[in-house]
């Protein structure tokens, strides 16, 4: 008979027990969650990415533990397939360079200043407005409710940037080496580095000081040879800079709320398989949620460390500082017109 196993022929029977063998070992695979027909590609072949995340900060802020633990967990939840290295304190070059590098893809990922990627995407200055951001919650709320989505994806994804997640910086306030600030008046003269974005520049220069635009790594030096009076930042970086060994007086203006934006060169996002570009934007927004609450839980005891190392502190009125800086608001508007003004009106309105 047709059917009868006798009548077959050796060859017939080897290629039946072949297919039994495969198909039973196909089954098991399958109960153990690892059925080769629906893993990925990458995880059969076993291809390792390599990427580079540089940032321009000390390995003591939150910014770079925010790399490590984004490194760990794409390491660890892809197998070692995504093989991270993170490179802080302007390793792979400067703020500027490696805001140039990510987009053209000489280097993988970023943990940027705003103010450097806002030169290919100015719209995304809108969060440095200064007063804009009511505290700290406003500000998360503002940048995940919508700003990720309709603003930095919208901006950057075009000029081959993808925003993963934000680490924020606190607000931001004076130092200076020559003498107290408790009001505007006494600002005035100051030569005050700024980062280049022109929003910052213009805040300096409302609140009566002359902006000097440079780059992040090179404001240590510049302070300790006079060619600036002082800066404007938050307290981690005047502690993690150690800006304190430099500069004399603290002053409290909190003018603008800071962030940080983890980013990743899109063409070599787009070039991983989807399994690990999922872990990529898992790992990308539980990295920077670690960072930002670090961030939030060592802001306030900042200010007595700094006290504590001898800085003198001031404060400036805060409606004397939101009514000099408000008019910053319509240079940007004017700039982006009807787009711009609906953009500030979304962020007041989140409550």
């Amino acid at each position: 008979m047709k059917g009868n196993p006798s009548n077959r022929t050796a060859s017939q029977r080897t290629d039946q027990s072949r297919r039994t063998l495969l198909k039973v070992g196909l089954s098991t695979l399958g109960l153990l969650g690892l059925n080769p027909i629906i893993r990925h590609a990458s995880a059969a072949t076993g291809k390792t990415f390599k990427v580079r995340l540089g940032h321009g900060q000390a390995v003591t802020t939150p910014l770079h533990h925010a790399c490590v633990k984004f490194a760990e967990l794409a390491r660890e939840r892809s197998g070692g397939r995504l093989d991270v290295g993170v490179f802080p304190s302007s390793q792979l070059g400067t703020t500027v360079e490696l805001a140039e590098a990510v987009r053209m893809g000489t280097v993988e990922m970023y943990g940027s200043g705003n103010p450097f990627i806002e030169t290919f995407a100015p719209k995304i200055s809108f969060i440095n407005l200064p007063g804009i951001m009511r505290d700290i919650d406003h500000a998360y709320k503002v940048m995940y409710v919508f700003a990720l989505k309709e603003v930095y994806e919208k901006s950057l994804l075009p000029v081959g940037i993808r925003p993963l997640g934000y680490v924020h910086n606190g607000f931001r306030h004076f130092t200076n080496n020559k003498r107290p600030v408790r009001t505007l008046a006494d600002l005035k003269g100051l030569k005050i580095r700024t980062p280049p974005g022109k929003v910052f520049m213009d805040t300096v220069a409302a609140l009566g000081a002359s902006p000097v635009p440079m780059d992040w790594s090179e404001v240590f030096s510049a302070l300790q040879q006079g060619v600036v009076d002082g800066q404007e930042n938050p307290f981690i970086q005047v502690w993690s800079a150690k800006f304190y060994e430099v500069q004399k007086y603290l002053t409290l203006t909190s003018h603008m709320w800071d962030t940080y934006v983890l980013t990743i060169n899109e063409k070599f996002f787009q070039g991983l398989d989807p399994d690990l570009q999922k872990i990529v934007l898992e790992a990308g927004r539980e990295g920077t949620d670690f960072g930002w609450h670090e961030m939030t839980r060592i802001n306030d005891d900042l200010l007595g460390t700094l006290k504590g190392l001898g800085m003198v502190v001031t404060e400036i009125d805060k409606q004397e500082v939101l009514n000099a800086v408000k008019p910053v608001w319509n240079t940007w508007t004017d700039k982006f017109g009807a787009e711009g003004k609906s953009l500030i009106q979304r962020v007041v309105e989140i409550r």
